[in-house]
């Protein structure tokens, strides 16, 4: 194992590709939803490719993209467990753990909350 895959693995690269990861679910949730938020998310999805663009290297490109995608899926169902779920406890939970997930993220881009 190389020392960018060491670093992408442990550092900030994986919470730069986990951040676009959810901020592309929240996206594409606001189409869905037809939410005028989907811009916003838009806006800060991009953000965070720009940071992985300026992060990403050969020797951790692999592991930032499958990182990214399981984000998305991981977000992507914790938001559509609390938007179409019977159950108020689940989805309370869901949307609790995804504005978590989103504050983190927007603790890392200045002016970002």
């Amino acid at each position: 194992m190389t020392s960018g895959l060491l670093y992408a693995e442990s550092g900030i690269v994986k919470s730069f590709a986990g951040c676009a990861g959810r901020f592309s679910a929240e996206m594409e949730h606001a189409w869905l939803l037809n939410d005028p938020k989907a811009q916003d998310y838009e806006l800060r999805r991009g953000r965070f490719i720009s940071l992985l663009e300026a992060t990403t290297t050969a020797n951790n490109a692999e592991f930032v993209l499958g990182h990214r995608v399981n984000s998305k899926h991981a977000h992507a169902r914790l938001l559509q467990t609390a938007t179409f779920t019977s159950d108020e406890v689940k989805a309370s939970a869901a949307r609790r753990a995804a504005k978590q997930y989103l504050d983190q993220c927007n603790l890392l881009i200045l002016g970002g909350a």
